[in-house]
C-alpha cells in the first residue's frame, strides 16, 4: 500500500488508528483477491485457498494481528547520528555498545506514472560490508534536551543507516547496553551523558549476563595478538564472521592458522568453528584441537555445514574439552591434504552451564 503511510509519523492517535485500519483492509483485500479473482491464475488461486488466518492466534481480534508493522517512524536526533559512512566502515566510532551488519535497504516509497507506465520508486538495497559498531551517543539525547532517557530502537540514525540497524537482534543488544548504562547512571547519580563508556563496554564484554558467570570466548582471525599464521593466506572482507576471514588453497607446503585464546577460567568448554560457505571449499576441513595436554584431529565434512537463515556460514562443533586457565590451549586449521579452499575465520569457546 505504497504511499498511504505518509501522514503516520505526525498523526494524532485517531488518525493513526484510521491509517492502521486502512492497511488492514488493504491487506485482507489483497489476500482475498489472490484466492478469488478470475484474473489470478487458477493454480495460484487454488493454492491460496488452502491457507487461512491462524486459528489459534489473536483470538480476541478475529485471528488478525492487532499491530501494524511500523518499520520506521520518528527518530531521535541525539548526540551522534549514525550514517551510511558508519555502515560502510568509512567512519568508525570508538564508543560502540552493539553491532549491526544488515544490508542498508529501504522499501519503495512512492508509486508514480512515467510515460504511461506505473513504476515504484525508492527501493534501496546496498550491502557488501561487514559488522560495524553503533555509538552509545546515538542512544541518548543531547544534554540540553534531556538527561535521563535512552532510545535503543528509535535511535539517532539517518534513514539509510536505520535501514541496516533496524533488526530485532540489534535492538535487543542495544536495549541490553542501555539497561546496563541506566543502572550505572542511577548508581553513580549521574546523567546518561556522563556514563563511563569504557566501563560500560568492559561490563558488556566480561559480564554480559550480569551474574558473574564464565563468558563465552571468541577468537577471531583479525585478533593478531592471539592468532598465529603460517604460510600464505588471503584476507577476504565480505562474507565471513566479523570483519574478515582467511582463505588458502591446497599447496605442497603446509599452511596453518592457529587460534591461541587466553582462557581466563578453567573449566569445560564446547568449541565451535565458524565456516563460511564458498563454492570452492575443500571436501573436508582439518582442525587440530589442543586442550593443554592432548592433541585431537577433527575433520568436518563440507556436507556437515548446513547454513540456515540469512548468514554467510555456520558454527560447527569441534567437541567438548576441559581447558585450563592460561594460553596453552589452541585450535588450528590446516590445508594439509586438502582438495579445495581452506577457511580460517573464528573459533568460539562456550563454557558449560
Amino acid at each position: 500500500m505504497i504511499g498511504m503511510n505518509y501522514d503516520y509519523p505526525e498523526a494524532d492517535y485517531a488518525k493513526r488508528t484510521a491509517i492502521i485500519k486502512e492497511h488492514e483492509l488493504y491487506t485482507k483485500g489483497l489476500l482475498y483477491f489472490c484466492g478469488h479473482d478470475v484474473r489470478v491464475p487458477a493454480e495460484l488461486r487454488n493454492e491460496m485457498l488452502q491457507y487461512g488466518y491462524p486459528g489459534d492466534e489473536y483470538t480476541d481480534n478475529n485471528n488478525w494481528s492487532p499491530q501494524l508493522y511500523i518499520r520506521e517512524s520518528r527518530r531521535m536526533v541525539g548526540m551522534y547520528v549514525m550514517t551510511q559512512a558508519n555502515c560502510e566502515g568509512r567512519e568508525t566510532v570508538n564508543d560502540g555498545v552493539g553491532m549491526a551488519a544488515y544490508t542498508m535497504d529501504s522499501h519503495n516509497c512512492e508509486r508514480i506514472v512515467v510515460n504511461g507506465m506505473v513504476k515504484n520508486e525508492g527501493n534501496v538495497e546496498i550491502g557488501g560490508f561487514g559488522p560495524y559498531p553503533i555509538s552509545y551517543h546515538s542512544l541518548i539525547p543531547k544534554e540540553g534536551e534531556c538527561k535521563n532517557l535512552f532510545v535503543p530502537v528509535c535511535l539517532s540514525a539517518t534513514h539509510i543507516a536505520y535501514g541496516s540497524i533496524r533488526m530485532e537482534p540489534v535492538f535487543m543488544e542495544l536495549a541490553q547496553s542501555a539497561s546496563v548504562a541506566a543502572c550505572m547512571a542511577i548508581n553513580a547519580k549521574q546523567i546518561v551523558q556522563e556514563v563511563n563508556i569504557k566501563k560500560l563496554q568492559s561490563i558488556l564484554k566480561t559480564n554480559p549476563l550480569l551474574d558473574g558467570s564464565i563468558c563465552e570466548l571468541l577468537s577471531d582471525n583479525d585478533d593478531s595478538a592471539h592468532v598465529k599464521i603460517t604460510g600464505n593466506w588471503k584476507r577476504i572482507t565480505v562474507g565471513g564472521y566479523g570483519p574478515s576471514y582467511l582463505v588458502t588453497e591446497p599447496s605442497d607446503t603446509e599452511r596453518k592458522i592457529q587460534f591461541n585464546p587466553r582462557i581466563e577460567t578453567s573449566g569445560s568448554y564446547t568449541v565451535y568453528a565458524y565456516i563460511p560457505e564458498i563454492d570452492s571449499t575443500a571436501t573436508q576441513s582439518h582442525f587440530i584441537v589442543y586442550d593443554g595436554k592432548n592433541l585431537k584431529n577433527i575433520f568436518i565434512n563440507r556436507s556437515q555445514i548446513q547454513v540456515e537463515g540469512q548468514t554467510s556460514g555456520e558454527w560447527v562443533s569441534l567437541g567438548k574439552y576441559r581447558l585450563q586457565k592460561g594460553t596453552r590451549a589452541f585450535v588450528a586449521i590446516t590445508n594439509k591434504n586438502a582438495d579445495g579452499a581452506v577457511i580460517a575465520d573464528a573459533v568460539l569457546f562456550v563454557p558449560a552451564k
